[in-house]
């Protein structure tokens, strides 16, 4: 049977590999030695925090919140990506030897990757805006890996 495998699929599982790795490498280090969250390193992070200012004002305090619990919860949050990353990375993989279970696998885990987020930050108002773009941002991936479906075994 002939390789049916495109340029395109080849490049998209490149890249996608790559941030893949980089990923389980950056949430495992995450997990096991997440940062000690003090009295002084909440202060230090929200000091950095307002030496920007946001383009809608309102949404300071909620920014505020979002990054806190994210840091006291870093841990469980590297976790959970590592365990994201590596269901995309074996997606991937099989994907790349055409096999149709793989896009499945690669798409729960761009859910996942794009839900982490305000599961550990916060569900507030920033929290969903950032969930919105991740969203979309990975929808866009699946998209392009969708049009080689065509291409993947039965």
């Amino acid at each position: 049977m002939p390789d049916k495998r495109t340029k395109f699929l080849r490049a998209l599982c490149t890249l996608s590999g790559v941030n893949a790795i980089y990923g389980i490498i950056s949430g495992i280090t995450t997990a096991i030695s997440p940062p000690d969250v003090d009295d002084t390193f909440i202060v230090n992070l929200f000091e950095q925090l307002e030496k920007y200012e946001l383009p809608i004002a309102d949404l300071q305090d909620d920014v505020k919140e979002y990054y806190l619990n994210l840091m006291l919860d870093l841990g469980n949050f590297g976790a959970a990506n590592f365990l994201f990353f590596a269901i995309q990375l074996i997606g991937i993989f099989m994907m790349y030897r055409l096999n149709r279970i793989g896009f499945t696998l690669y798409t729960v885990a761009q859910i996942g990757l794009a839900a982490a987020p305000i599961i550990f930050g916060s569900f507030n108002d920033f929290g969903k805006i950032t969930f919105a773009i991740t969203l979309v941002w990975n929808a866009i991936w699946v998209i392009m890996y969708a049009t080689q479906i065509k291409y993947f075994h039965k």
